[in-house]
């Protein structure tokens, strides 16, 4: 036992100073995100749930995440155009964007790594009725500017046949519900779940809006990653740890 002790001791001090090593050397991998709480945002412990997972999943890969926040529209330009950068996120998926099926699109979609349940939140005193997309032609919605909304949706938005009203913010959206500016406006329910409570600007007004109970869209959520060789690379190694 005294022969084989030491030797034990040699392999197990080399196997901590390797992935000490190791450890020490993982690349860093930058993306930019925006103020979209709880998901993502500056303030929000550890980033928010989708900065929480997206980093779990890139160390998985031997990735460190460095996320930087950044106004959504500035967000999206610097994700996929900056060079010191590897993408963006959360992002639903969007064709348009999507290099691999349109020529025009600079972002290679990652497999998924969570949901956001996407609906309309409207005056409590005017609620909307919908059961169809053409139902929502007869009320002018609020969106964010910048924002995937839902396919069908957006695609009637762009042909005109449903107004919107376009803001910088989700919380500007929820203040002109509350005012009856807009019939609605497309928000996450989560996030106007936390927006309710957590800013005291809104808490004298939610007694005057909901959420209502039909959903737009289950939407996935994706990391887009630049369209290059280093981002086919990152996209690789993020997605074989999605199970």
């Amino acid at each position: 036992m005294s022969s084989i002790f030491p030797s034990v001791k040699k392999l197990l001090f080399a196997t901590a100073a390797l992935l000490s090593a190791q450890t020490a050397s993982a690349e860093t991998i930058k993306l930019a995100t925006l103020e979209w709480p709880p998901y993502t945002g500056a303030k929000l412990p550890e980033g928010g749930q989708s900065t929480i997972e997206v980093k779990k999943l890139f160390a998985g890969a031997g990735f460190d995440l460095d996320y930087v926040v950044l106004p959504w529209n500035r967000a999206i330009d610097t994700g996929t155009t900056d060079p010191a950068f590897a993408g963006y996120y959360p992002e639903y998926y969007d064709a348009s964007r999507d290099a691999e099926k349109n020529a025009s699109g600079n972002c290679l979609f990652s497999n998924s790594f969570g949901k956001s349940p996407v609906g309309f939140i409207q005056n409590v005193a005017t609620p909307i009725t919908w059961s169809s997309h053409e139902d929502l032609e007869k009320y002018t919605i609020g969106v964010v500017s910048g924002y995937v909304n839902e396919t069908t949706f957006d695609a009637m938005v762009a042909a005109g046949k449903i107004k919107v009203d376009a803001v910088v913010s989700d919380v500007q959206n929820i203040k002109k519900v509350a005012a009856g500016r807009v019939n609605a406006a497309v928000i996450d329910k989560n996030v106007l779940t936390y927006s309710l409570s957590s800013d005291p600007a809104l808490k004298n007004i939610a007694d005057k809006i909901s959420f209502n109970e039909k959903l737009l869209a289950d939407n996935d959520l994706y990391v887009c990653f630049q369209n290059n060789d280093k981002g086919k690379a990152m996209r690789a190694a993020f997605n074989a740890q999605i199970k």
